[in-house]
């Protein structure tokens, strides 16, 4: 299953060590596939480097990491979707990547529920959706 965790959620799963648990269980036990972009992994890496206080290095370490278990995509057709743009940068990586779930908290992009064949919700009902 090919699910595109935005930024807001990486962060969170990989600064707590349950949320690196449950990345890794996603992948084995319910056959994930996390797709990401170089503007998300980038923006994984400033965002654990400025707010979570970790080195340059390290932040870069991580994104690499990421990107490793990852199916990585570089979308060019970026349309004009939502009020803030980076967040087409998102929606279009999902597209390109042929995720079946957006997992995000941004309130810009839950409202869509649905864009492209791809279903837009939160972690915990992204979680109730594969735990069934």
């Amino acid at each position: 299953m090919l699910v595109l965790y935005d930024t807001n959620i990486l962060v969170m799963m990989l600064s707590r060590r349950e949320g690196i648990l449950s990345f890794k269980r996603d992948i084995l036990e319910h056959r994930v596939t996390n797709v990401t972009s170089r503007h998300i992994l980038s923006e994984v890496e400033v965002v654990l480097a400025e707010r979570m206080k970790l080195t340059k290095k390290k932040a870069k370490a991580v994104a690499r990491l990421l990107e490793r278990q990852s199916t990585t995509v570089n979308p060019k057709n970026i349309e004009r979707v939502c009020r803030d743009p980076f967040d087409d940068y998102v929606l279009a990586a999902a597209i390109e990547g042929r995720a079946k779930y957006l997992v995000t908290e941004d309130k810009d992009l839950l409202v869509l529920k649905h864009y492209k064949g791809v279903k837009i919700m939160t972690m915990a009902s992204f979680r109730k959706a594969i735990d069934r």
